[in-house]
């Protein structure tokens, strides 16, 4: 450890490593543990009862109490739809019901509703919507998310949702990671016309979103109703 410790967490009463990194097993746990960090990352991990002799610190280096909880590395959520405007909570309802997804979608429902009140959202409203609910993802312990687009289904209003999960990520402690998905649902414009729907997403959507650098990811919805396996490969 080359930097003075400015920031040290003391008295966990298990502190989670996650050792063995691979294979099956218990998860590496130290009993009564201590935590040091040193400009915003971790320097030193080990037994309370170490901390004294073996740690480095500055003057001014901050002490948080566990009180004896866990403290375990954040959580990474691979799948979300963090940016959407709109709500379907009626849905649960006649899931509940047993209806299908196919049935909801027949009905109103489904990715096309929320796609219509995403494309009348501004980026700024999008913003707005997503970040009370990064908000909740940490305070339950993600600290990395994935978030995908696929409520626009227009070049313009995939690139909007995409540019607002870049501004969350820029602008929130939760480390977002953006995944293009304009192939999560056919619009309405272009029903029965699949392959026109999927020559947009290669030829336009997919060299503006890469043009722009708004997306790590590509996601697409192979689904019976929606998007086909050839339909999915040649996205992808």
């Amino acid at each position: 450890m080359t930097e003075p410790a400015d920031l040290l967490v003391r008295n966990i009463g298990q502190l989670v490593t996650c050792e063995p990194a691979l294979g099956e097993g218990p998860l590496g746990v130290i009993e009564r543990g201590a935590v040091a960090a040193a400009g915003g990352r971790i320097c030193w991990i080990g037994p309370d009862a170490r901390l004294d002799g073996e740690v480095v610190r500055c003057a001014a280096a901050r002490v948080v109490d566990a009180g004896g909880r866990v403290a375990l590395p954040g959580f990474v959520d691979s799948h979300t739809h963090l940016v959407f405007a709109g709500s379907r909570e009626h849905e649960y309802a006649m899931r509940a019901r047993g209806a299908t997804y196919q049935e909801i979608a027949a009905a109103g429902g489904g990715i096309l509703s929320t796609v219509r009140a995403t494309r009348a959202a501004s980026v700024d409203e999008l913003v707005a919507l997503g970040r009370p609910r990064l908000d909740l993802m940490l305070r339950h312990g993600t600290t990395t998310c994935e978030a995908k687009s696929g409520y626009g289904l227009t070049t313009a209003d995939e690139s909007k949702m995409l540019e607002a999960i870049r501004r969350l990520d820029a602008g929130h402690p939760v480390t977002v990671v953006p995944t293009f998905c304009g192939a999560h649902e056919v619009p309405p414009e272009f029903k029965g016309r699949t392959d026109a729907y999927v020559d947009l997403v290669v030829e336009e959507m997919l060299p503006e979103v890469a043009r722009r650098g708004l997306a790590r990811y590509v996601d697409v919805f192979c689904e019976e109703g929606v998007f086909s396996v050839a339909e999915s490969r040649r996205i992808l």
